[in-house]
């Protein structure tokens, strides 16, 4: 997707999270920021085409780049919206479930998928803490005990699949693709 079918599912999706949760919004995109720098700096300077100026010596970022630049860190922002909308409207303990519902084939695999569900959990953890965490330096330098840490327990809601699942899969999957073609 990209144009403005891009700019106007992104503008509908931030409008959304901000309803829902304003501040985790602006946490998540402020915490993103230097996602967004490196966007902007590796596809504005090393995309080739037309330079915005031309210096002698110096390196000047391109056009095309620039607006590469502008469409995937407006992707970007879509998917931190759509990751503001899930965490503010789902517990972390529904959500770290629904992945291992989808992630479950993939133990037959031998895939680690346990792991990925609490590595997950903690992100979610991180990612729906209020902003008064201490910095990261700052975790890694407390000390904690083995008694304190083997007491943490998560715990996984695994709902029931039923035939209104599936149904609501089927139609979504159909509704992407509609979108898809249309915009093609």
């Amino acid at each position: 997707m990209s144009g403005a079918a891009l700019l106007a599912t992104v503008f509908v999706a931030i409008c959304v999270a901000a309803w829902l949760s304003g501040k985790r919004l602006w946490s998540l995109m402020r915490r993103s920021r230097f996602l967004f720098l490196a966007l902007a700096a590796l596809y504005s300077f090393f995309t080739p085409g037309d330079r915005m100026w031309v210096v002698a010596l110096v390196p000047a970022p391109t056009y095309e780049g620039a607006l590469l630049a502008l469409e995937h860190s407006t992707r970007l922002a879509g998917v931190l919206a759509f990751v503001c909308m899930l965490v503010t409207s789902y517990p972390r303990d529904v959500l770290v479930g629904g992945m291992l519902a989808c992630l479950a084939p993939l133990r037959r695999l031998r895939l680690p998928v346990d792991r990925a569900a609490m590595r997950m959990s903690i992100v979610l953890e991180m990612v729906s803490a209020p902003e008064g965490l201490p910095n990261w330096r700052e975790c890694f330098s407390s000390e904690v005990d083995a008694e304190s840490a083997n007491e943490a327990v998560v715990q996984v809601h695994l709902p029931d699949w039923v035939r209104a699942d599936a149904m609501a899969l089927l139609l979504l999957t159909v509704a992407a693709e509609i979108i898809v073609r249309m915009f093609r």
